[in-house]
């Protein structure tokens, strides 16, 4: 019996509040000067965050860098969290009306607005319009850029930099053109590199390279390949589900296991892929002081502190009643202070607690079939009488993407394919919850953009009444309910500025204050 219950229903997200009068007096008020300098693509990390007299982490702010299978979430959310002193299980999951996309989404976004695509459809894209709940058509607009696997959308600085069909453009300019031979797909940019990978197939002289090319937002002119740093590798069929970032390493891992890390200056290869051996890694996430990896066949996470790949048994546990091979952990996000890994083949949602050093099962996204370990994945005597592969009804959650209080999914079956006559072994309510976005909400939570401004920038996050906020510059960004802490004593709490979940701060923080800590 899965622990939530999926409603049909549509989700409503916190409005905004209007900005509050400077006379008022905050309950909690913490401030900082965040000057990130340069925007090069890097982790900004974690702002602060605060623990009562035990060390208990009771709440934090920072900036979360992930990338979860085919795109990479916006480096500009801010997210505000504070945990609840009861209740801290309570959360509710609802269904937006289906995007109408196949039987499978992945989730990305831009400027606050929420995108859902497929590789069908020639990757389509559809936007969510909170104000009028339903999804707006974007990929047939002739001026939306085309957004293939790998692609993206992604704002450095104030401007905005376009990964698209093999291109990559900077303010509305191309900063890079589509090779003569090949295509370049799976693009990246970090620690001040654009990093993509050029595949070519042909009879002779196929191969795949992983380019880090030195790239700025202030550069005249378009990307030089000249000064490129390539790494050619050893199979010609290599290409990643994932990009991640630890201090000044770039990390990137093929589908055959190769783990290639740049430094700034050269490449090395930390695992030479194997063609014989599964080893993918679909999502990269900075957790605390370490990179965290999501790996199949283990459906566990691996970390990177500078040195080895490691592999963490048991993280995440898994569901009794399932079958313990060829699992994958796809999806991991920091959501109101914890980690939330998704699982596939049977949609497993789970949350680590730091503290209390707990795994948490938050159930299934999917309310059919029953779980059982006769079969590894869901419908496999379906999908071989309709002759496609074994595990093609797998259930992934492929997108998790904090917004305002809520934090969105998407799920997919192995593929996302289009619905075709013949899938008449599950009735429409089954059919749409492939392919589906929800809504999973924890109270405690407020995630939102900042105005980009080249220049320091005050961030505030105040708790007041029953509201949690976040100003920038002295305008109210967001607000959000406060979760439950009844009888709570803040008598001993401490705030620690530029440390926290979402990994060392990577700015200079001045003029910190914080007011309404017990002392």
């Amino acid at each position: 019996m899965e622990k939530n219950t999926l409603l049909l229903a549509l989700c409503c997200l916190a409005p905004l509040a209007p900005m509050l009068k400077a006379a008022e007096l905050a309950e909690l008020h913490l401030s900082v000067t965040f000057d990130p300098g340069k925007d090069l693509g890097q982790n900004f990390g974690s702002l602060f965050e605060v623990r009562d007299a035990k060390g208990q982490v009771v709440a934090g702010a920072g900036f979360m860098e992930v990338y979860n299978t085919r795109f990479r979430s916006s480096r500009h959310t801010v997210q505000f969290f504070i945990q609840p002193d009861r209740d801290t299980e309570r959360f509710t999951v609802k269904r937006l009306p289906h995007p109408d996309l196949g039987t499978g989404t992945y989730l990305f976004d831009h400027n606050q607005q929420l995108f859902a695509w497929t590789s069908v459809k020639s990757n389509a894209y559809r936007g969510w319009n909170q104000a009028d709940q339903q999804w707006q058509t974007w990929s047939e607009n002739k001026s939306a850029p085309v957004i293939r696997s790998g692609d993206g959308i992604m704002q450095v600085g104030s401007g905005t930099l376009i990964f698209s069909n093999g291109q990559a453009s900077f303010r509305g300019k191309q900063i890079l053109a589509p090779p003569n031979q090949g295509s370049y797909l799976n693009f990246y940019y970090a620690q001040g590199h654009l990093f993509f990978y050029h595949r070519f197939r042909a009879e002779q002289g196929s191969f795949t390279k992983i380019y880090a090319c030195p790239w700025t937002p202030d550069q005249e002119g378009p990307v030089d390949l000249e000064k490129a740093i390539v790494l050619k590798t050893p199979y010609e069929q290599e290409t990643p589900f994932s990009y991640g970032q630890f201090k000044n390493e770039i990390l990137t891992v093929s589908n055959m296991g190769g783990i290639y890390i740049f430094n700034g200056t050269n490449w090395r290869t930390l695992l030479a892929p194997d063609n014989t051996v599964s080893y993918q890694v679909y999502s990269m996430l900075n957790y605390h002081d370490r990179l965290l990896l999501a790996q199949y066949p283990t459906g566990h996470l691996f970390e990177y502190q500078g040195q080895e790949v490691k592999h963490l048994d048991g993280w995440p546990p898994r569901l009794p009643g399932v079958a313990t091979n060829a699992r994958e952990a796809q999806t991991t996000v920091i959501y109101r202070g914890d980690l939330l890994v998704g699982v596939w083949p049977w949609a497993e949602l789970w949350r680590y607690h730091r503290d209390d050093k707990k795994w948490h099962s938050l159930g299934r996204m999917f309310t059919h079939p029953e779980i059982t370990n006769k079969t590894t994945h869901p419908y496999e005597a379906a999908a071989t009488r309709l002759k496609l592969v074994a595990n093609h009804w797998g259930q992934r959650v492929t997108g998790m993407i904090p917004l305002q209080d809520r934090l969105m999914l998407s799920t997919s079956s192995k593929g996302t394919g289009p619905w075709r006559p013949q899938y008449q072994f599950l009735d429409e309510p089954q059919r749409r919850e492939y392919g589906a976005v929800l809504n999973l909400h924890m109270p405690g939570n407020l995630a939102t953009q900042i105005k980009w401004q080249d220049r320091p920038m005050q961030l505030e996050f105040l708790v007041q009444g029953k509201r949690m906020i976040i100003r920038q510059d002295g305008q109210t960004l967001a607000t959000a309910s406060v979760p439950t802490r009844q009888g709570t004593d803040d008598q001993g709490w401490s705030v620690h500025w530029g440390t926290g979940v979402f990994g060392p701060v990577n700015a200079r923080l001045t003029r910190t204050s914080s007011v309404g800590l017990g002392h």
